[in-house]
Parts: structure tokens; C-alpha cells; sequence
């Protein structure tokens, strides 16, 4: 891989909501997203159903990863982190 270049990956994930007893659950009719693996992502990808943070910290399930060339990182919004927390 090329000097500043970094791997990359769309993540196809759905926000999670809290309810009061801080479960996290994908809220009914909650459409899929894509983000980003970013230059700056924290923490290591594990698969479908990891919780990971957006940039401004909005919990989200991963659904799905799909192919990004590094050419075409900038049609999508980098995320922040990934959590080791993983959801059904």
C-alpha cells in the first residue's frame, strides 16, 4: 500500500436507540446507512451486529461491509470508532 494511504470499507449499519434501561435496539422501520472506515477509525472491526460510533458519538449496528476503493473514500462520511460490543 502506498505512503498515507489506509485500508477502507463502506459500513452498511442502522442507529441504535436506548431505551431507559440502557439496552440498545434498532427502532422499528430504522433504514440501513453507509459510513466509512476513516483514516482515524479506532479500534478493530469484528463483523455484523458490532456497535460502532459515528463522529459525533451516535451508536450504530453493523448490518454489513462492502468493498471501497481508496479513490472513492470521499463519497462518504467517515465513522469514528469501533466498539467490542456486538448485538444480535
Amino acid at each position: 500500500m502506498a505512503k498515507g494511504k489506509y485500508d477502507t470499507a463502506i459500513l452498511y449499519g442502522q442507529p441504535l436507540t436506548e431505551d431507559a434501561s440502557g439496552k440498545l435496539y434498532v427502532a422499528e422501520g430504522e433504514k440501513e446507512h453507509p459510513w466509512r472506515i476513516g483514516k482515524h477509525t479506532k479500534g478493530k472491526l469484528i463483523g455484523p451486529g458490532q456497535v460502532f460510533l459515528t463522529e459525533q458519538n451516535q451508536k450504530v449496528r453493523l448490518v454489513k461491509t462492502a468493498p471501497l476503493s481508496f479513490k472513492d473514500r470521499h463519497d462518504y462520511q467517515p465513522m469514528g470508532r469501533f466498539t467490542k460490543d456486538v448485538l444480535d
